[in-house]
């Protein structure tokens, strides 16, 4: 059985812990112990002894030193069979010298003299991987490569990652399988760089120490569009320009627009030229735009900090009636449009029992209009007309009887 608390023993002396918890004292009668064979390990020591089958004891007490203890001996185990002949001390730790010494015991816990004391040192802590790579401007990843172990001992790697300006590791996996030897991080930023190392695990869960360490960094993001502008005085459309991207690994233009500040974008095309053409079947609208970069490897530049704000041309100002009458023969319609130099020509809807009719072209501000009865209540309204064909909203009406 094995006793992992340490176990003070001296002569006359009770040993602490609980190997036994009498006055233990020497039968110079009992063997004492000498021939100890040992093999080490990084965390543990095996031993193995003559079988004492035909003495007169019970059992066995090992003992040892701790390190830096001045040589005290501490009882570790308390071997109750007298045809052991191994034993195995574990969790020491590795490089470290220990002294033991193995003494018997009779059926009334007296104990041998002293045996042959023995001095052993565990082996070196495993060293890590001797190779170690990180992959520089890959697009939102880090691909880091190692060197396989040589020790067949070894069944897992752990990779630890750190910020190039900080001291503060944590675990980013661990790769099962000493054959594994590459490993992809997904959760890095753009055009940031990281520090990486690993160790190794063996079978029985001893870790070395840290391997050298590596850095990389991730490919940046493609440079911001600059320049970038919107027309405001253009009919059913707002026309975008910018300067053209710096970037080799150019791919496409992403644009994206809103309805105010407030309101998230939304993507409405893609470009490879410098300019966008937003075709929009409303007069006098405001969007807000934003312009974007993106890469071969999907890489996406930022978007500017304030969106630029296009507007489609507005229609021109209605007319205003200046007088609409009826001279006997025919109604005369006359209107000023003193608030807006766009019209360039007029259309007038004219209404009455006999239906609708529109007038189109009409030059000058008034218009005679001898397609009358009389006895009729005819309605009249005026819109102006752009350069472009926008049309004004409706006038209001001028109402005439031809009595």
């Amino acid at each position: 059985m094995r006793i992992l608390a340490s176990c003070v023993i001296s002569l006359g002396v009770l040993l602490s812990g609980c190997v036994t918890t009498k006055t233990t004292q020497i039968n110079p009668d009992l063997p004492t112990m000498s021939g100890l064979k040992t093999i080490s390990d990084m965390t543990e020591i095996a031993f193995e002894w003559p079988l004492m089958a035909q003495s007169n004891i019970s059992g066995f007490y090992l003992y040892r030193s701790n390190p830096n203890a001045n040589n005290q001996l501490n009882a570790i185990a308390k071997l109750e069979d007298k045809f052991i002949t191994h034993y195995v001390d574990s969790n020491l730790a590795p490089s470290t010298e220990y002294i033991y010494e193995l003494r018997t015991y009779d059926n009334q816990g007296n104990i041998s003299a002293e045996g042959e004391r023995i001095s052993v040192t565990t082996m070196p802590l495993i060293e890590s991987v001797s190779f170690i790579q990180a992959l520089y401007g890959l697009p939102n990843k880090i691909k880091v490569l190692w060197r396989p172990h040589p020790d067949l001992r070894v069944v897992s790697y752990i990779l630890e990652k750190s910020a190039l300006s900080s001291n503060n590791w944590h675990e980013v996996a661990r790769i099962n399988g000493r054959l594994n030897v590459e490993y992809i991080d997904n959760d890095v930023e753009p055009g940031q760089n990281y520090r990486y190392r690993i160790s190794v695990k063996t079978y029985n869960g001893i870790i070395s120490a840290p391997s050298k360490v590596v850095d990389a960094q991730t490919k940046a993001l493609p440079n911001m569009v600059i320049n970038l502008s919107a027309s405001v005085n253009l009919p059913k459309k707002i026309i975008l320009t910018w300067e053209p991207n710096s970037n080799d690994d150019f791919d496409h233009y992403a644009i994206y627009r809103a309805t105010n500040d407030i309101f998230p974008m939304t993507k409405v095309a893609t470009t490879t030229a410098t300019e966008y053409e937003d075709l929009i079947n409303d007069n006098g609208v405001n969007y807000h735009y934003k312009v974007t970069v993106v890469d071969r490897d999907g890489l996406e530049s930022p978007r500017q900090n304030a969106s630029v704000v296009g507007s489609t041309l507005p229609a021109p100002k209605e007319p205003v009636f200046s007088y609409a009458r009826f001279n006997g023969s025919l109604v005369e319609l006359s209107w000023n449009q003193s608030s807006d130099s766009r019209a360039l020509k007029y259309k007038i809807t004219k209404t009455s029992s006999n239906g609708e009719d529109i007038i189109y072209d009409i030059d000058g501000l008034s218009y005679s209009d001898t397609q009358v009865q009389k006895g009729v209540e005819y309605t009249y309204k005026i819109q102006a007309v752009d350069e472009y064909g926008l049309e004004s909203k409706y006038s209001q009406k001028a109402v005439v009887i031809t009595k």
